[in-house]
């Protein structure tokens, strides 16, 4: 009779996957209110019930994105904050994801892309925006994935990095714009 082992990555995963939610979702309603969430959850609200008021963000100079995402997620929660801070949760789950294939490919070792997203997990600054309804985690995400591909475009070029590349910039402009 075989035994079957759980392989060690998806314990790995498994684990971090717990450690990240439940660091991010504990007590998730219990910060304040920042001014910003305010801002951008009622603009989501407005945005969400009113099709001509897709683009209000522009109005106060905001890309559209984020907007749109919180007005997704609102089908799902009640509390409007909650789905903006949904957002913000998910797009730092998916900047963990990006952190470990980032710092495998950077120093190629699994064992440095783990420790990447273990960084992730207890950083103080990811700990707050990733908490937050604010823009910021997912500028942080594309960053993280476009750094990602560009490292895979200047290394070995496969022919899918280049329009990967293009819509992951495409998706940062409307999040937010270029500082100058």
């Amino acid at each position: 009779m075989k035994r079957k082992y759980i392989q060690p990555a998806i314990i790995i995963c498994v684990v971090f996957t717990a450690l990240y939610f439940g660091l991010r979702l504990f007590h998730l309603m219990q910060l304040q209110m920042f001014t910003d969430e305010a801002i951008y959850t009622r603009w989501s609200q407005i945005a969400r019930f009113d099709p001509n008021w897709r683009f209000i963000s522009l109005t106060d100079g905001k890309q559209p994105s984020f907007i749109w995402l919180t007005m997704i997620t609102m089908r799902f929660f009640n509390e409007p904050l909650l789905a903006g801070r949904m957002v913000s949760v998910g797009a730092g789950f998916l900047s963990m994801i990006g952190m470990f294939f980032l710092g495998k490919e950077i120093f190629k070792s699994t064992k440095i892309g783990i420790v990447s997203s273990l960084l992730y997990i207890v950083y103080p600054m990811a700990l707050v925006y990733d908490r937050m309804a604010l823009y910021d985690g997912l500028v942080g995400m594309f960053t993280i994935w476009i750094l990602y591909l560009e490292i895979l475009l200047v290394r070995s070029p496969p022919p899918m990095t280049i329009p990967r590349m293009s819509a992951i910039s495409s998706r940062t402009l409307l999040t937010r714009r270029i500082s100058r």
